[in-house]
């Protein structure tokens, strides 16, 4: 299980030509918003969705592996029926979902390469605040209550991020099993 990032890949080449990688920031086109930004916003939206989608995929594997019943398919509805509102994949949130399954802190000694958990709730943080900020339409995005300004280094570093969660995530969860 890992998640599927083309839609996100192809929205960053799009960027990377428009602004065609030159030094310095993209040309302002109207009240001080700079070529490209909404494609850096798209991005995040598309990462957030994405991630949450991967994590109800292997809540539901992990569910299903727990309570064998559940793999029928109208059981499966009521269950989720039950939990499917669990919110935008922010560590706070994953963490809570999880818990229904008897896993406290289900994000815990997950680490890869120089990341570590505190930097992947980080990250998960960051992913869930700014994505509000911009699926609500919000002109000025934050982070931690300050103001953020999204570049495509960001969007980049996100995806990179997203992608290695997408390989990890999975077999961590699996690794609480009995």
């Amino acid at each position: 299980m890992a998640i599927d990032l083309h839609y996100v890949d192809e929205v960053i080449r799009v960027k990377r030509q428009l602004h065609g990688g030159n030094p310095g920031a993209p040309p302002l086109i109207a009240h001080q918003i700079r070529a490209g930004a909404s494609l850096n916003r798209s991005c995040i939206v598309l990462l957030s969705a994405l991630l949450q989608t991967f994590v109800e995929e292997v809540f539901e594997a992990e569910v299903k592996h727990m309570f064998p019943r559940l793999n029928n398919n109208r059981d499966w509805k009521l269950y989720w029926n039950q939990v499917h509102r669990w919110g935008n994949p922010s560590d706070d949130h994953i963490q809570n979902l999880f818990l229904k399954l008897g896993i406290p802190d289900v994000l815990d000694r997950l680490s890869w390469q120089g990341i570590t958990t505190p930097r992947i709730k980080e990250n998960l943080k960051l992913l869930n605040e700014i994505g509000n900020d911009i699926a609500h339409g919000d002109a000025q995005i934050t982070f931690n209550g300050q103001p953020f300004s999204l570049r495509l280094a960001d969007v980049v570093r996100l995806r990179k991020f997203t992608s290695n969660f997408g390989v990890r995530f999975g077999p961590h969860v699996q690794s609480y099993r009995q």
